[in-house]
Parts: structure tokens; C-alpha cells; sequence
């Protein structure tokens, strides 16, 4: 267990009722024969995801949603206008092989609702046609970039990310870090995906309890994505790179998720170097429950994750002196 002192316990919501967790018997058997189809239609259909997509009209109105490149990189943003106030990057899951999905956006308008900041969705190159390190170029040039077309007063920002995402995003928080580039303000991190080997003796146990995701996937999507890089690059698996020096970090995960292990030990290493970590655990939870789920659970989830993204950006603060902090 990490200090304590370093960790902040967030209670869970009540376990999930039936209605939330309904449907497991059938996204188990899609997950299972994702996970077996021959490759050549494995690589078919994760392409078919591919393509930068944009919130539906019933998810966000459709003026607040604008498209703009940052050193090249696609973005797509909701509520642009609004990032004097503070800004969330959001960088998609999806085992690194899949686009982002409709419940990205819907989790994203979200935040972009409820917590008052603009929001950005990053589009990042995908395998089979650009496997690594083009995702791993894109989020980092994609949030350079970002950072400094709203120079010279910068807002502050949070970094965001699910599963692959999620450790996308640390491993860009890292980078920054190591160049010594301006740094987020904090990570909000879900369900994160930051250990490319798949050694954790706990994804067994996980599996069987986790409906969403299976270890064939994972392992075939790592193998697609790395294209013959070591798994243990720290840009591939952040989790073996340096965690000090980072800011809060908000994590949330399921206690059914396959990526439980994962959590944990990012939830111990961050402790370990010091680094402030609030940590949601549910109980009932799958595999990015927050994103999938419509219900109670998730929207207690949301509500906490935006919670820690209002304090991150000082929202207590008058907006003119939180952009000047945040640009020394």
C-alpha cells in the first residue's frame, strides 16, 4: 500500500443495479469473438473505426463544435471559445488500435457541460497503417501544439485519457516533464492501460469478472500498435518510467476491470515518488465504466472526475489571475 499521505480515497458510489450493469452475457460473447476473429478481419474492423469523428447534434450543439490543427495534428474542440477559462485535452482509449467512440464524446461534452471548460478531443494516427510511435509523436506534438497557439497567456489545462488513452496521456505528462515543457495542471486518468507486457498476474483473475475486454485483445493490439518495439519502452509502457515530478492525478477504475492491476500499481508508484494521487475504486465496476455505463454509478464518477478538473483550474480564482499563474 502507498503513503497514505499521498493518496486520497474517494468513496464509491452504491454497487451497480441491474439496469447499469445490464447486458453482460452479450458483451462477453462480442468481446470473445473480437478477440478470436482471423487477423485480416481483426485489422478490417478496427479500421472501420478509424477516421476523425465529431459529437452527434443530440450530444453537443452543433456551434459549439470547431476543428483546428496544432502543429499539424487534428483536434476537434467543444466550446473553443470558452478556454480562457481552462481548457481539458482529451486523448481517446481504444487498445490503440480503434478511433474514439461515441461514449467519448458523450463523456467529454460532459465534462465540457458540467465543469465549464472547453474541451478538446485529439485525433492521433492509428495501426495497422501508423503504428508506433505515430501516436505517441501525435499526443505530444498535438498538446505542444495546443499549448502554444494560446500563448502568450496561456490557460490552464488538464490532460485526460481512457485505457490506452490514459497511459498515452502519462506518458506525454512525462515527456513534458523530461523536455521541461509547460506541464498540465493535473491528469484525470480512467481505467489506464500503462503496462504493454500484460505480465500483471492479475489480468487472469480480472478477466473473468470483466465482460468488456479480453487478454487476446489486448495482446493483439499491443503486438499491432508496437510493430516490433520492445513492450517495455516507457513510451509504450509508461508505467516503467520515472513517476515523480507529475501533477495530481485523479484515478478512476472498476474493480471488475481487466486493468485493475494496472491501476493499482500506477496508483503505488505515483504514491511512491511522491505524487498526489485521488483514487476511485468501484465496486461492480467494468472496463471504463464511467464512459459505457448510463446511470447513477457513471454520473457519480463523472461528478467526482469533474470535481478534482474545477479545482485543478481554479475555478475559485478570478479567471484574469489563474491565466496569468498560468502563464509563469
Amino acid at each position: 500500500m502507498p503513503p497514505m499521505s499521498s493518496v486520497h480515497v474517494e468513496t464509491p458510489a452504491p454497487h451497480p443495479g441491474e439496469e447499469e450493469a445490464s447486458g453482460a452475457d452479450a458483451l462477453r460473447r462480442a468481446t470473445w469473438i473480437t478477440a478470436h476473429l482471423p487477423t485480416g478481419l481483426f485489422e478490417f474492423g478496427v479500421r472501420r473505426t478509424h477516421g476523425n469523428t465529431k459529437p452527434d447534434h443530440a450530444t453537443v450543439e452543433r456551434s459549439l463544435v470547431t476543428r483546428s490543427r496544432h502543429r499539424g495534428i487534428p483536434v476537434t474542440w467543444i466550446d473553443r471559445e470558452n478556454a480562457n477559462r481552462g481548457v481539458l485535452i482529451h486523448l481517446h482509449g481504444g487498445t490503440y488500435v480503434k478511433g474514439e467512440h461515441p461514449d467519448h464524446w458523450d463523456w467529454l461534452a460532459d465534462m465540457r457541460r458540467r465543469g465549464g471548460m472547453a474541451v478538446a478531443m485529439l485525433h492521433y494516427r492509428l495501426p495497422p497503417e501508423m503504428p508506433f510511435p505515430a501516436a505517441y509523436d501525435d499526443a505530444v506534438e498535438g498538446v505542444l501544439g495546443i499549448v502554444e497557439d494560446f500563448a502568450p497567456y496561456t490557460p490552464r489545462w488538464v490532460l485526460s485519457g481512457d485505457s490506452a488513452g490514459a497511459g498515452l496521456a502519462l506518458a506525454v505528462a512525462q515527456t513534458l516533464r523530461d523536455r521541461d515543457e509547460q506541464r498540465p495542471s493535473a491528469l484525470v486518468l480512467t481505467a489506464p492501460w500503462v503496462d504493454l507486457t500484460l505480465n500483471d498476474p492479475r489480468i487472469a483473475e480480472q478477466e473473468e469478472k470483466d465482460p468488456a475486454l479480453s487478454r487476446e485483445t489486448l495482446a493483439r493490439s499491443a503486438a499491432l500498435y508496437a510493430d516490433g518495439f520492445d513492450l517495455e519502452d516507457p513510451r509504450l509502457s509508461p508505467l516503467f518510467r520515472d513517476l515523480r515530478d507529475l501533477p495530481p492525478v485523479h484515478l478512476t477504475v472498476g474493480d471488475q476491470d481487466i486493468l485493475l492491476g494496472d491501476a493499482l500499481r500506477l496508483r503505488d508508484g505515483l504514491a511512491d515518488a511522491g505524487t498526489e494521487v485521488t483514487w476511485l475504486e468501484q465496486p461492480g465496476g467494468w472496463h471504463c465504466y464511467p464512459m459505457v455505463w448510463r446511470g447513477p454509478v457513471s454520473q457519480y464518477a463523472r461528478r467526482r472526475q469533474i470535481a478534482f478538473v474545477r479545482e485543478a483550474l481554479r475555478f475559485d480564482v478570478p479567471v484574469n489571475e489563474g491565466r496569468r499563474a498560468a502563464a509563469h
